[in-house]
């Protein structure tokens, strides 16, 4: 037990190492712990030249981030901005396989089957890295704290598959 030869208040062995009250140094104690008796008396002013105790005895630090709202977010938008560039490079990325499946790989069936799915899967990301900029797009023109530049990029490379999907298109159709 600890107690304050000041005003008499009792805390435990785990309290702080100053008095709360009047700030003098606590004492340690045989007594027994009494729970009430650290709140028997009213508040007393703190006697006259009294300095707070120093920073780290007894009290926690202080923290070097702003409190935050109760289920606030923190990034604002940035994950979708990463998100629109990484899905548009995956995008970019499938159709180079593609491509290279074409130029070197042999004329069979499954190959051309594997190529096709692997087409797919770009276009499919394509569209979803086209959605992902224009969202991040839309949300950096409300909060100037996302960046741009992420979500521009993932659009891009998102066009790219269907642009050459459309070409596609127009020369089969020209074809038959």
């Amino acid at each position: 037990m600890k107690s304050c030869p000041t005003c008499q208040q009792v805390y435990t062995d785990e309290g702080p190492d100053y008095c709360l009250n009047d700030g003098t140094p606590l004492a340690k104690t045989a007594s027994g712990y009494n729970p009430g008796a650290a709140y028997a008396g009213q508040w007393q002013q703190p006697s006259p030249g009294w300095q707070p105790p120093p920073q780290g005895l007894g009290y926690p630090p202080p923290s070097p981030y702003p409190p935050q709202a109760y289920g606030q977010a923190g990034g604002g938008g940035a994950g979708l901005s990463k998100a629109a560039l990484f899905t548009g490079l995956g995008s970019f990325a499938t159709l180079l396989i593609v491509f290279l499946i074409a130029a070197t790989g042999s004329r069979t069936r499954d190959t051309a089957a594997f190529a096709g799915i692997i087409f797919l899967l770009s276009l499919i990301a394509g569209l979803t890295a086209i959605v992902l900029g224009i969202v991040s797009l839309s949300m950096a023109g409300r909060n100037p704290a996302v960046g741009k530049a992420k979500g521009v990029i993932g659009l891009c490379l998102g066009v790219i598959p269907l642009l050459f999907l459309l070409f596609s298109l127009v020369a089969a159709g020209r074809r038959f």
